[in-house]
């Protein structure tokens, strides 16, 4: 009977010391306690470094011109040259309408022009007689320049019956077809010149004092996956009052017509001039998915070997590295491998980057 008090007393013992134990504050334990869960890392120190100034915007191909064509005159459609998507050059026909009585009012038109004039020289050398009044051979002659103001407007008129191209371009847009009818000043055809094509980006204020004309951008169309060179050529001067932005205008080359009007575009501009940045590696930035979604790194602390997640914002993508604008400075150590097993106030170990491959697969112990 003594022997199972004295067990049972003895494991009494052993469980308030441990019960102890657990309820003791991490002050009070010693600093070596519970190095077992330490989670291998390799962490680095942010440094400033300089880079060329850039700045990157969104914005919208379009055209270098865009012309809406239609006839001057009514009348019903007889031909009709290009379709949609063809290229069409400087002054070719690319549709007609009737020109039978406009024809017809020509030669009515030059009749009339014909007698006014013969009238008026028949009459002037009795004007020098003075066989005919001065007003009535101002008559004359003006109602033979009428005449042949007619017979000019109706020989536009006709000439009007067949419609050029303005310019030479691309046809964005038909809406005519043979037999309809056409009305002045109605649209018919959309034609667009690609070559070269303008980027419309707005900068922000902070930005646009540092963009001249001539600097050369990276323009960059995801629906293409593909990038194009260009220059500024122009840079708005007043502010869109909703954004705060400057419109700006990147001029590209696209003698292949690659680039078409509407697509969404990426516009970075670079000049020479050098700013300061921290540029830390891009794989150090999460992306926290919580309900305040956030963009943070794992600083550490080198007191406690423990790391504390920081926001931050980022900035421009750099091969593999990430520009940080704010939420670091200089001489702060972040974590650059290991950060996906991290947590708040995770105790860390830190290893050499030659071990952090073994390291991330458990082979190397704290």
């Amino acid at each position: 009977m003594s022997s199972r008090v004295t067990v049972v007393a003895a494991s009494v013992s052993t469980l308030t010391l441990v019960a102890l134990t657990a309820c003791a504050p991490a002050s009070a334990r010693s600093p070596n306690e519970g190095d077992s869960t330490a989670i291998p890392v390799v962490a680095r120190d942010v440094a400033p470094s300089t880079r060329a100034w850039s700045t990157t915007a969104s914005g919208i191909v379009q055209a270098k011109t865009t012309v809406d064509v239609g006839f001057q005159v009514p009348g019903k459609v007889v031909m009709v040259g290009p379709d949609e998507g063809q290229t069409v050059r400087a002054g070719q026909v690319i549709a007609a309408v009737d020109p039978t009585d406009y024809r017809l009012t020509v030669e009515q038109m030059a009749a009339q022009a014909e007698r006014a004039t013969r009238d008026r020289d028949r009459n002037r050398p009795l004007l020098d007689a003075g066989s005919i009044a001065a007003a009535d051979m101002d008559h004359l002659e003006i109602g033979a320049r009428q005449s042949a103001a007619a017979a000019d407007l109706a020989r536009k008129k006709l000439a009007d019956t067949r419609l050029e191209a303005p310019i030479s371009g691309i046809i964005a847009r038909r809406a005519i077809e043979v037999g309809a009818t056409t009305a002045p000043g109605q649209t018919v055809f959309t034609i667009v010149d690609l070559d070269p094509v303008r980027v419309r980006i707005g900068v922000p204020e902070g930005d646009v004092g540092h963009v001249t004309v001539g600097a050369p951008a990276s323009i960059r169309i995801p629906a293409l996956g593909a990038s194009f060179t260009g220059r500024v050529s122009l840079i708005g001067v007043a502010a869109d009052p909703t954004t705060r932005s400057y419109a700006v205008e990147v001029t590209v080359p696209n003698p292949a017509h690659q680039l078409r009007a509407g697509m969404v575009a990426e516009a970075t501009i670079s000049t020479s001039q050098s700013v300061s940045a921290l540029l830390v590696p891009a794989a150090a930035v999460l992306h926290n998915g919580g309900v305040d979604a956030a963009t943070i790194v794992y600083t550490l602390d080198r007191a406690d070997s423990r790391v504390h997640a920081r926001r931050v914002t980022t900035g421009t993508a750099r091969g593999d590295s990430l520009e940080i604008t704010s939420g670091l400075t200089s001489g702060d150590r972040i974590v650059v491998a290991g950060q996906h097993r991290l947590r708040e106030g995770a105790l860390v170990q830190l290893i050499t980057d030659n071990a952090a491959p073994n390291a991330m697969r458990g082979g190397v112990k704290p």
